[in-house]
C-alpha cells in the first residue's frame, strides 16, 4: 500500500457494533494465502443476497459509496481472530483507512507489523471527532 499523509475521499458508513474478522472476510475466501483478490469477499454476507445478488440495503452497494476509500466504523470493528484475511480484503475493497470508534489491538485486524509496514491505516477516536471533521454516516 501507498503511504499517504492525506486522504480525502468518500467515507463509508457501516453502522454496526462487533463487526467480526468472520464479517470481515466470511470462511469461503480463506483458501488462499495471497493477498490479492480478497477484495470480492469483503462483507459477503451482508453486500449478497442468497441468490448472489447485491443486497441493494448494504451500504457499500448503494451508489454513493461504491468508491469509498474511508470505512466508518463502529465499536469493537475488526474483533474475533487475529485472521490476516481481513485487512487483504478492505485493501481489496479499495480501503484505505478505517476510523472506528473502538477497536480491538491493532495485531487483531490489522497485523502485527509495525505502524510502517501495516497494510491498512486506522484510526481509533471518538466518531464525534469524525463527525466534526467532516466524516458523517
Amino acid at each position: 500500500m501507498d503511504k499517504f499523509t492525506t486522504l480525502t475521499a468518500v467515507a463509508a458508513p457501516l453502522n454496526m457494533i462487533n463487526v467480526d474478522t468472520d464479517m470481515i472476510i466470511p470462511k469461503d475466501y480463506l483458501k488462499t494465502i495471497r493477498r490479492t483478490g480478497l477484495g470480492k469477499g469483503l462483507f459477503a454476507e451482508l453486500r449478497y443476497l442468497d441468490d448472489g445478488r447485491e443486497n441493494p440495503d448494504f451500504v457499500l452497494n448503494k451508489p454513493a459509496y461504491r468508491k469509498a476509500k474511508i470505512l466508518v466504523a463502529g465499536d469493537n470493528f475488526g474483533c474475533g481472530s487475529s485472521r490476516e484475511h481481513a485487512p487483504w480484503a478492505l485493501i481489496g475493497g479499495g480501503f484505505k483507512a478505517v476510523i472506528s470508534t473502538d477497536s480491538p489491538p491493532v495485531r487483531h485486524v490489522f497485523g502485527s507489523a509495525p505502524a510502517s509496514r501495516r497494510s491498512v491505516t486506522r484510526a481509533s477516536f471518538p466518531l464525534t471527532h469524525a463527525v466534526e471533521s467532516g466524516v458523517t454516516p
